[in-house]
């Protein structure tokens, strides 16, 4: 039984060694796929990494050309000659480069071509079957992967620049990043509560405060009262009737004297108490 499985296990991990190698794509050839194995060399390829990075890219830098105005000044050279697909190809290769060249650092535009340059290049055709050159190109600070995504006729269809960097780096702009994220977004909440602080006196700084029904209504009775003090002596006892039915349907909310009946008035003392 124990040798049965040793002998299946050896088979499993030979199968799935060769499913492994079956899906390792040999590089720096293009034998078995629809690329010339007599144009598509080692060679041939980095002279045309080469001559995007050097003649292309450079040149186009020390002539003070941006992704700002690439357009303007490139396209109906590029565009003309060969085709808009190729155009917009080395505009975005072009972008790329131009955002990673300050990473990869030289000294001077005297000495760009020299501090510049495609250090080594591989080559591979991908699971798609697309030839994938990847170059290398080294700064006086750091070194970059450029891909070329070609056709089997020699035409780019994608290129892109990417630095590489170290892993502490990588976490140093991870970490600024986020601390950058962070004081944003604290600072936009801090100006909204300082806005929204500022609303009572932006709006509501000169409206006097709303009187409740209640104090409305204790005015009224202290009012009624005040009166019926300074015409005490003037008014009879059908008119003083009245007033003072009038001031307590007022204090108590009703809309009349129906509720209630006043029966007679006794005068207590000549001064009255406010509640």
């Amino acid at each position: 039984m124990k040798r049965k499985m040793l002998i299946l296990g050896v088979m499993l991990s030979c199968l799935l060694g060769l499913t492994a190698c079956g899906e390792t794509n040999a590089t720096n050839t293009v034998e078995g796929s629809r690329y010339s194995s007599d144009i598509f060399t080692l060679d041939s390829i980095r002279g045309y990494a080469e001559a995007i990075e050097d003649n292309n890219f450079e040149n186009w830098y020390l002539q003070g050309i941006t992704p700002e105005n690439f357009e303007e000044t490139l396209y109906f050279d590029i565009a003309l000659s060969t085709s808009d697909e190729r155009y917009e190809v080395l505009a975005s290769g072009y972008n790329s480069w131009y955002k990673a060249v300050d990473d990869l650092g030289f000294n001077s535009k005297e000495t760009l071509a020299n501090d510049l340059y495609v250090k080594e290049v591989t080559y591979q055709v991908n699971k798609e079957g697309v030839l994938v050159a990847d170059a290398v190109i080294q700064g006086t600070k750091h070194s970059a992967d450029m891909e070329i995504y070609l056709t089997n006729r020699g035409e780019p269809t994608d290129i892109g620049v990417t630095v590489r960097k170290t892993t502490g780096e990588k976490l140093s702009n991870a970490g600024l990043n986020t601390l950058l994220g962070m004081g944003m977004a604290f600072a936009i909440l801090i100006l909204i509560s300082l806005i929204i602080s500022l609303f009572p006196i932006l709006i509501g700084g000169n409206k006097k405060k709303k009187e409740s029904d209640k104090e409305i209504t204790q005015k009224a009775m202290d009012n009624t009262i005040s009166q019926i003090e300074e015409q005490e002596e003037l008014v009879g006892d059908t008119e003083l009737v009245a007033v003072i039915a009038a001031a307590i349907a007022a204090y108590e909310g009703s809309g009349g004297t129906d509720g209630f009946r006043v029966r007679s008035i006794r005068k207590v003392n000549n001064n009255w108490k406010k509640h």
